[in-house]
């Protein structure tokens, strides 16, 4: 910018001093021609002011000697004046206003040419000519003070223009400098972006995928705080770089085609994950004859929305947030109108002035605890302003606030996004309580909510007001379908568990609810409920296990699909090949673009993900030399950019390379989706079916397990066992039932334990774990309390509540959480009131606890001897695996080194007993700690002989 700035400005005084310069030849010429001087001068003159513009408007050289050349014939021309002209005096000040014209070039060294030209005149006029004429004393001393003034002019205008140019000189080198800094931050942001993402790509990716594992709700709980943390640090990163690029003017709009049903779910599932614990209501209204095919920045606009949401979230305590997304039809398409609705402390009329202000909070003070650099909103105005759209803010303080933005899409497809196949036969009833919502704001949100999903729905639908409504409907009309919340259900469990079994009862509700419906029979969607869900359920998507409807369903799979994955981090690729699995996907790996070089010669892919930034080769290198071999294979084959570096023109930069197609890292599941729609031949993407056919099939697998249960005696000849194994069976059962009784009687919530520790076998060997570990547990608390170190005894206890939990000793766990709060909060009088409670409790539960030898840690001596021993380069050679799993983050290897490690015996002590607190380890993803465990092991003296 600068640069421009100043040829515009060298280019402004060029066409200024030449027109000057063009006004005093012609006059001069015209004198010429009034005193008939010889005819040449004239000529001359004229030729040199064409010259000097056909420089300017050629550009010729640059500007230094376009000034050179343009000064040299004014002075020529000046000098062919004076000479032929007879009024020296008059000469002067025509001169004077050259030397201050010439200044104006900024370049010193041109008044050099004009006292040289000015002694030339004065030299021609005095002694040449002998047109001066001193009569007096007083005319010679007029004569030196003209020509002094002359050359004292010259000198004041060399000076200036001489300080004028050092000066734009360190004005030139500050401004190199700022561009080298600028050129500079936008590498420094590329880089940290790059590497900032790739270990975010890993938390993310990794825990989304261990999030759809059977996990106790404890650990699902922290995997869900990882996640989160994981995208609340994407989200800064992200602000930080989308600021960059706004001040730049480098963001670029990026349309594609896109469903905005991927859109809204994708924002709940985050919003879900921002809400937490806090107690407010997400509500959600979406128009369902919204067209299914929009185009446009679908990325820009999930961001905004979820600043949007983020914002009412940190500042709402009670009540709801609302989303409401909504269309309004133009003739360019449609214009996507998406509020967020918030009952939380609002704003006074005059800060709205400064809401979208850069690194700005209306109020700093205020819930500041909540964080955030006060980017969000500054750059959600900015990225609707840049898609042509608008934002508006109504807000009252204490009553909350409402967001609207509007922008332009086009539509592709103007097919609804939600529509009920099969109405004539579906009659839908509705029954929730309002009630049971404290606010009046929260049931008025809700009933216009459900009003409106009335409305779109157009078919048989009755909003029942209380039981007795429903009851007597229900048996006059026949529901097909009946949605209820989770305190109905359990108002009258028994009425829904029996009406199930003839038609289909849904419950709304909480994830942390799902534990109360008991009934196989009954369906369950998380909240919120809203209109894709309902009519999901209603065209039959839906199971009897209760699948989560608002994470996008995976619409298809493929068949015989094989993609190479090119990426030199493995935990990327273990990321990406999570994601592609649940699509049938073959993956191969390459971990340099040389070894996908040679992947490539020797195998057919149906597309490439390409990382980036790799080492040695990076990914525009080799795909440059995958498209210079010789073969429509390989000039065809579609090679995806897979890039965590998201700066401002990452994506044109990489198309432009070549690459068909762009993902960003961290990897989203609906714009992979996209992208492996786009990229995959047709004929190997198969659409599930979306019958319920498996559902009946569970359902009369379900229905003739019950009906087994009620006839014993009904004959089956594969089901029959003899005595002896019922009898033994039986024993272990019993013996296992008693244990189990006992460890009740002690206190523990044996069942939740069981549910924590994913079974019975694994709850008493953890608790076994916990009884031998229990001593530095407590010790470590004790001596961190005794040295106040406030923050490592917040973490000891934050550990001592998890570990207590899992083993359900629920009342201890709840102790140490309070005591974790109050660490967190600095609350060190709580600590210093309640510790010793805590360790009370905590060391009377484990001093009945190692009363009993069936929680001891020895293995009986029999066993010794049916294991085989482990020598120690075997176990230098396990612990080496370890490190390298533990390097990688990979549980399921570091868990099958474990599970082959039990299998020995070390010194003559079984091991298998003994890695029950590293398994522990492992499952709480502290993987350093297992590894050094398990490397205490080796150097203890084991057996009887220490």
């Amino acid at each position: 910018m600068e640069k421009i700035t100043y040829e515009t400005e060298h280019r402004k005084i060029e066409v200024f001093l030449l027109s000057i310069y063009t006004a005093y030849s012609l006059a001069m010429v015209g004198l010429s021609v009034e005193h008939a001087w010889n005819q040449w001068v004239g000529i001359i003159m004229v030729a040199l002011v064409f010259l000097c513009w056909i420089m300017y408007a050629g550009k010729m050289k640059n500007y230094s000697v376009r000034a050179i050349f343009t000064a040299t014939c004014m002075q020529i021309s000046l000098v062919l004046y004076a000479v032929c002209s007879k009024n020296f005096l008059g000469l002067l000040p025509v001169f004077m206003t050259f030397v201050v014209l010439l200044g104006l070039y900024g370049i010193a060294d041109i008044i050099y040419m004009t006292v040289v030209s000015a002694v030339i005149i004065f030299f021609c006029k005095i002694v040449l000519q002998n047109q001066v004429e001193f009569l007096s004393l007083t005319d010679i001393c007029d004569m030196i003070l003209q020509i002094g003034n002359v050359f004292l002019l010259e000198y004041v205008v060399y000076t200036w223009a001489k300080r004028n140019s050092e000066g734009s000189k360190k004005l030139l080198g500050v401004i190199k400098e700022l561009r080298a800094v600028e050129n500079s931050k936008d590498d420094f942001l590329a880089n940290v972006s790059h590497e900032i993402r790739t270990p975010i790509n890993t938390i993310c990716g990794i825990s989304e995928l261990v999030l759809q594992e059977e996990l106790p709700y404890e650990v699902k709980e922290n995997v869900f705080n990882i996640q989160l943390a994981g995208k609340s640090l994407m989200g800064v990163v992200s602000d930080v770089l989308d600021f960059s690029e706004l001040q730049s003017g480098k963001m670029d709009l990026e349309e594609e085609a896109y469903n905005i049903t991927s859109t809204i779910n994708d924002v709940i599932n985050m919003t879900m994950v921002r809400k937490g614990e806090k107690k407010i209501e997400l509500i959600v209204d979406c128009d369902a004859n919204i067209p299914c095919a929009l185009l446009g920045d679908e990325k820009k606009i999930r961001r905004v929305i979820m600043k949007l949401v983020d914002n009412a979230i940190k500042f709402t305590t009670d009540g709801f947030v609302s989303i409401s997304v909504g269309y309004r039809k133009e003739s360019y398409g449609i214009n996507l109108v998406v509020a967020i609705k918030d009952t939380g402390i609002g704003m006074k009329e005059e800060s709205l002035e400064k809401l979208f202000t850069s690194f700005n909070q209306v109020d700093s003070s205020r819930n500041r605890q909540e964080g955030g650099i006060g980017l969000g909103l500054a750059i959600s105005h900015a990225l609707v302003q840049k898609m042509g759209g608008a934002i508006t803010v109504r807000s009252e303080s204490g009553k909350g606030s409402i967001v609207q933005f509007v922008v332009p899409q086009k539509v592709l497809d103007e097919t609804p996004i939600a529509s009920i196949r099969d109405k004539e036969n579906i009659n839908v009833a509705t029954y929730i309580d309002m009630e049971q919502f404290d606010m009046t704001e929260i049931r008025d949100e809700y009933s216009a909510n459900i009003m409106h999903m009335v409305e779109q729905l157009k078919g048989r639908c009755h909003v029942c007001r209380n039981f007795a409504e429903l009851q007597r409907r229900e048996k006059n009309e026949g529901f097909t379908h009946i949605f209820i919340s989770i305190v109905e259900y359990l108002q009258e469990k028994e009425y829904f568990n029996e009406l199930a079994l003839r038609t289909k009862v849904i419950v709304v509700l909480e994830r942390s609810d799902e534990q109360y419906v008991t009934s196989p029979f009954v369906l369950k969607i998380y909240k919120p409920f809203y209109i894709l869900t309902v009519v999901s359920v209603l065209n039959g998507l839906s199971n009897t296990q209760g699948i989560e409807y608002t994470h996008t369903a995976r619409k298809f799979v493929t068949k015989d699909a094989h993609i190479l994955v090119v990426d030199d981090n493995r935990i990327n690729i273990r990321v990406i090949e999570g994601f592609l699995e649940e699509y049938k996907i073959r993956v191969s790996i390459a971990l340099s673009g040389q070894e996908a070089l040679d992947k490539i010669t020797s195998q057919n892919y149906d597309f490439v993900f390409m990382d980036h930034m790799m080492p040695e080769m990076d990914g525009v290198e080799a795909l440059h030399r995958i498209r210079q071999k010789v073969g429509n294979y390989y000039q065809r084959v579609p090679i995806v950019a897979l890039t965590a570096n998201a700066v401002a023109g990452s994506r044109e930069m990489l198309l432009a390379e070549g690459f068909n197609d762009f993902l960003e890292k961290p990897v989203e599941r609906s714009v992979l989706e996209r992208v492996l729609k786009r990229n995959l031949p047709p004929e190997k993407i198969v659409y599930k079916d979306t019958d319920n056919s498996d559902n009946n099939e569970n359902k009369q697998k379900i229905e003739q397990q019950i009906e087994n249960e009620q006839n014993p005696v009904k004959e089956n000849a594969s089901a029959q066992v003899t005595y002896t194994e019922v009898e033994a069976s039986s024993e272990t059962a019993s013996e296992e039932l008693d244990y189990l009784q006992i460890l009740e009687s002690e206190g523990l919530d044996v069942q939740k334990g069981i549910l924590y520790c994913n079974g019975e076998e694994l709850y008493l060997e953890i608790l076994s774990g916990y009884c031998g570990e229990c001593d530095e547990l407590r010790e470590q608390a004790e001596e961190l309390f005794l040295k106040e170190d406030w923050k490592n005894y917040t973490i000891t206890v934050h550990g001592m509540k998890s570990s207590m939990r899992s083993i359900g000793a629920l009342e201890i766990s709840d102790m140490a959480k309070e005591l974790e709060f109050a660490g967190k909060e600095n609350r060190i009088e709580y600590i210093l009131d309640n510790h010793e409670k805590l360790m009370e409790e905590y060391n009377k539960l484990f001093e009945r606890l190692r009363k009993y030898q069936w929680l001891s840690a020895n293995e009986d001596e029999d066993n010794k001897e049916t294991l085989p021993e482990l020598s120690e380069e075997e176990f230098d050679k396990i612990l080496e695996d370890m490190e390298n799993a533990m390097y990688t983050l990979d549980e399921s290897w570091l868990m099958g080194i474990v599970d082959g490690l039990e299998k020995y015996q070390y010194h003559g002590t079984p091991l298998k007993t003994l890695l029950v607190p590293v398994r522990r380890k492992i499952e709480m993803s502290d993987y350093i700690s297992a590894v050094e465990m398990t490397a205490r092991l080796k150097n203890l003296e084991m057996g009887g002989e220490g």
